[in-house]
């Protein structure tokens, strides 16, 4: 009998650990559908228009921590074969609009530089998103709120340009969707 009294702790115990594991487990799968269900709600209230081939969308810009700088974030997909480039932007709501990457430096941190012009791969798409490629809108002549918003003119290498009316939602917004890191580059 001593040697089955052992056992039935031991797997009382497992059992009482596997029970806590798994409601755990169901509580914390609760979480990023209910965020996935808000994501889904600001992805629905997100900026989108089209010009010829290109399709920009889930256009938005997270509120605004500093009162005078927004970043942008979106899709662009090439409906096209060739490849083609955003070259420039611009924003009704500063003077000073520009695009922008994401690095990491050999040391591991994070900087943000200005660049002439962000790819979009014929047949493809590329994100605009945190960590990445971005738009910037500096030197903003007014506070900008959740529910307000920025009118964008996308000007691409084929000399297209696509204006898309980007609304400011909250930070906690996110990205948006589980694919959005693909076609990021």
């Amino acid at each position: 009998m001593s040697s089955e009294g052992p056992r039935r702790r031991v797997s009382g115990a497992a059992a009482v650990g596997l029970a806590a594991l798994l409601t755990v487990t169901a509580c914390a799968g609760e979480e990023p559908a209910e965020q996935d269900a808000a994501a889904g709600a600001h992805e629905a209230e997100r900026g989108a228009a089209e010009g010829g081939d290109l399709h920009v969308s889930g256009a938005w810009m997270p509120e605004p921590a500093n009162p005078e700088v927004g970043a942008v974030y979106l899709r662009v997909e090439n409906g096209a074969e060739a490849d083609d480039a955003i070259t420039a932007v611009t924003a009704d709501a500063s003077d000073d609009a520009a695009l922008y990457a994401t690095e990491t430096t050999d040391s591991g941190a994070s900087m943000m530089r200005a660049v002439e012009e962000i790819p979009v791969p014929g047949g493809g798409s590329t994100e605009l998103m945190e960590g990445g490629y971005h738009v910037m809108v500096n030197d903003l002549a007014e506070p900008l709120a959740v529910g307000d918003q920025v009118t964008l003119t996308l000007t691409f290498a084929s000399e297209r340009e696509v204006e898309v009316t980007v609304p400011v939602q909250p930070m906690t917004a996110g990205d948006g969707g589980e694919d959005a890191h693909e076609g990021h580059h």
